[in-house]
């Protein structure tokens, strides 16, 4: 029964994201009042589906969805749309959502297409208390510089906007660029937090959890270097006061960067991987 519930979940839940995509992008698009008033309870009932969805997959498996790079997807993409929600809680601005929910749903809809539900995973590592810590900060970080790469996209479409007098529906809908810029400063260092304990963490938690590694693996030496490339970015904003496109310009830089040396290192890691 939990497994055909588990198949049932699992088809429906990249539905749900793509209805409440398009439920965004509707309200941001087509200034549907409709849509505006249902968008965020799409949001929260997708999410709470998600949620359910891993709790069960998670007791049907017997294991926590992180032992392929497409279960990870898949949290990553309930991450993102977590994080956005909490923005958009803290802020009360409602304009970007469809942003964050596009990426979240293509995420979970690759996730959905190549990951499998395999059984009897006993590796020990699952069980060690200091992998939800470890696990739950990275997803936290990579989510909050995917929003401030996301908001750092929408800067640019705006000051464009403003240079060629562009006064359309997306500029109607967007925020200020000083209120863009500030959500993609705050998103980028709840990242650099995140990721810090990322680390510590995982020093604290790699010894306990393996006999043989190493600290010159892949996916140690890649996660460093992010924490390097976001720490130089942050601090050059600090010490250089650097505002507007050319932070934007960063943002998105740092992201793709981030993207390209996790794909490299998730590639090369050894101990990482349970699959």
């Amino acid at each position: 029964m939990a497994f055909l519930v588990l198949k049932i979940f699992k088809f429906l839940l990249p539905f749900l994201y793509i209805a409440t995509s398009w439920m965004y992008g509707r309200a941001f698009f087509k200034d549907d009042s409709l849509a505006k008033r249902l968008k965020t309870k799409f949001l929260v009932f997708t999410l709470t589906f998600h949620f359910i969805y891993l709790i069960i997959r998670t007791a049907e498996l017997k294991h926590p969805p992180v032992t392929s790079i497409f279960e990870l997807l898949c949290v990553l993409g309930f991450s993102l749309s977590l994080a956005y929600i909490l923005i958009e809680s803290m802020t009360k601005i409602k304009n970007t959502g469809f942003f964050a929910t596009l990426i979240s749903s293509l995420l979970v809809l690759i996730a959905g297409i190549f990951s499998r539900d395999v059984y009897g995973f006993e590796h020990d590592v699952l069980k060690n208390e200091l992998l939800a810590l470890h696990v739950t900060s990275a997803l936290v970080g990579y989510s909050a510089f995917a929003l401030s790469a996301i908001y750092g996209l929408l800067y640019i479409m705006l000051y464009h906007k403003l240079r060629t007098k562009t006064f359309d529906t997306v500029y109607k809908n967007l925020p200020n660029l000083e209120t863009i810029e500030s959500m993609m400063y705050k998103s980028a260092i709840v990242g650099f937090v995140a990721l810090t304990l990322v680390i510590i963490f995982g020093f604290i938690w790699l010894p306990r959890a393996f006999e043989n590694f190493s600290y010159t693996d892949a996916k140690l030496v890649g996660t460093f270097m992010i924490w390097i490339v976001y720490a130089g970015g942050l601090g050059v904003k600090k010490i250089t006061s650097l505002t507007g496109k050319k932070t934007a310009l960063m943002s998105i830089i740092g992201f793709i960067l981030a993207f390209i040396l996790m794909a490299f290192a998730n590639a090369l890691s050894g101990f990482h991987k349970f699959y």
